[in-house]
């Protein structure tokens, strides 16, 4: 089961990442929509299983992940590069402090 969280929080970046900088258009948009909501819904049925606060620290880095690629995505919309560096970096961040959480735990 943690292999598999694992994957489908790569899959979600990757393809967040393709459809924010390279690919541009309302299907690949809608790819990321699905691949957030089931990112979301596999990290909900796998903190069902965990015990004490690890429920809350997950379900909460992984709510944080999509909404900062959301942030990005609206960034990137409406031509806000400026900052967009220190969102990539808390994303990458938030991101690895979850893949090490799921390997510990």
């Amino acid at each position: 089961m943690t292999l598999l969280t694992l994957l489908m929080l790569l899959i979600y970046i990757v393809i967040s990442a393709a459809t924010i900088l390279n690919f541009r258009s309302r299907a690949f948009d809608i790819a990321r929509y699905i691949s957030g909501a089931a990112f979301l819904l596999m990290m909900i049925t796998f903190s069902l299983s965990l015990g004490g606060t690890d429920i809350f620290i997950v379900l909460l880095l992984s709510l944080c992940i999509v909404m900062s690629v959301e942030i990005t995505s609206f960034k990137e919309y409406k031509g806000d590069r400026a900052n967009l560096f220190l969102v990539h970096a808390f994303t990458l961040t938030m991101a690895l402090v979850l893949i090490i959480i799921l390997i510990t735990l």
